[in-house]
């Protein structure tokens, strides 16, 4: 393992030499007994061409903190953030890092310390100091100040709101879609359109340009070996989409207050589909 000392920030990170500037992570095998059907292995091309048989959960990266306690990036992780926000072409997704090394230099530096000893899931945004590359969402209000919605577009969306909310918790993909295209064809010119994303939640779409964003929002949570990274994109935190099913009870389920946020959160900050 490589080392890096925490010059700045409360993370050492070490990295695997064997798996650095990789060309690619395939998935070859799942566990089909989970409804999200996580990597079980995967099949990595390394950077000189070689190909190597993993177990998903092989650490690429792992952040220490004082204590020793661990924050990973598994090869399953680095694949998808490698191809998709690394080596991706979506404008909206991908980062200013020629590598995935490059990024993850960035992230020790700038982790939270409680990261690593909160229990549980730890979802948040952190402001990294430079360029992210752009995010695809933004708050109604941030397009309005912009001039790119105006009072009337938020308007005619805020008439609707308590339509969606029921249409989210009520988890019908027919009505959803029968909404989105009813909507459209009253408000033909309005700014502000609906969109069914994940084949189940109605949110707000503006068709505008994704936006430069200097943020980095990151998700880890318990993995088969410590703690581990989950996902992570350029932009700002957001929860949960609001679909019921995707809220524990423990959550306290569609009544719970995180679906209530949740809902309140992505229906206040729109999808840029430009």
């Amino acid at each position: 393992m490589g080392e890096v000392t925490p010059e700045n920030g409360s993370f050492s990170m070490e990295s695997d030499p064997k798996y650095l500037n990789f060309k690619a992570v395939e998935v070859t095998e799942v566990d089909e007994t989970k409804p999200w059907k996580p990597a079980l292995k995967v099949k990595v091309t390394k950077a000189d061409g070689s190909e190597e048989e993993l177990d998903a959960n092989t650490p690429f990266f792992t952040f220490k903190d004082a204590e020793n306690r661990e924050l990973t990036i598994t090869a399953a992780a680095a694949g998808h953030v490698d191809s998709l926000h690394i080596k991706g072409t979506d404008a909206g997704s991908k980062f200013e890092h020629g590598t995935l090394e490059e990024l993850c230099l960035d992230v020790q530096a700038n982790l939270p310390a409680e990261v690593a000893s909160d229990p549980g899931v730890s979802a948040f945004s952190m402001e990294m100091g430079k360029s992210m590359g752009q995010e695809g969402v933004s708050t109604m209000q941030e397009l309005l100040d912009d001039g790119i919605i105006s009072e009337t577009d938020i308007a005619a969306a805020e008439a609707v709101r308590e339509e969606v909310y029921a249409l989210n918790k009520g988890s019908d993909p027919a009505a959803n879609e029968a909404f989105v295209a009813r909507f459209k064809e009253e408000n033909p010119d309005n700014k502000v359109q609906f969109q069914v994303v994940r084949g189940a939640v109605v949110v707000p779409v503006v068709a505008t340009a994704k936006r430069p964003t200097t943020e980095l929002f990151m998700v880890f949570g318990p993995g088969v070996n410590g703690k581990t990274m989950y996902t992570m994109a350029p932009g700002r935190y957001m929860p949960k989409h609001p679909n019921p099913t995707q809220f524990t009870p423990e959550e306290g389920g569609a009544e719970g207050e995180a679906y209530q946020d949740s809902a309140k959160k992505w229906f206040d900050t729109v999808m840029l589909t430009g």
